[in-house]
């Protein structure tokens, strides 16, 4: 192949009918044609403008109007965070939040006590958890039953 590649960024799919490589060249090329000819033909180089980090890359539209795609995802995620939510949708959210900010030994100590005890009890505590099974503790005036299989 001609000019070098950058193999971390090369890849490879394997379809029912075809085999498609791409390789990723050090340096963009554009080539005139994929078929030999006897006079020597310098592929092109092309000018690619470097993308800074901070600036995403716009995509074209039809529509004279553009569409700021991260403003919009930001102001969703915001609403999300402030919306007001009542009954179990706000304990299902309270749990999650527990949940994505824990460590690994919390989430481990979240999964076993809940299995454990039938969802009747949801400990962080891994050291406490992890020596000992967890029993389940149902709520006032209901009584817990194993499911039998």
């Amino acid at each position: 192949m001609f000019e070098q590649i950058i193999p971390d960024k090369c890849r490879y799919d394997v379809l029912s009918t075809k085999i498609e490589i791409r390789l990723a060249k050090a340096e963009p090329i554009h080539w005139t044609s994929l078929e030999f000819s006897m006079e020597v033909a310098v592929p092109q180089r092309i000018n690619v403008p470097s993308v800074a980090a901070n600036q995403r890359p716009s995509y074209p539209s039809s529509k004279p109007k553009r569409v700021d795609w991260d403003k919009i995802e930001a102001q969703v995620k915001k609403e999300e965070k402030d919306e007001k939510l009542d009954g179990d949708a706000a304990l299902n959210k309270f749990f999650r939040d527990i949940y994505q900010d824990a460590d690994e030994d919390a989430r481990r100590a979240m999964q076993k006590s809940f299995v454990e005890s039938n969802g009747t009890v949801l400990s962080t505590n891994w050291k406490e958890v992890g020596v000992k099974k967890v029993e389940g503790s149902p709520p006032d005036g209901m009584e817990l039953k194993k499911w039998e299989y």
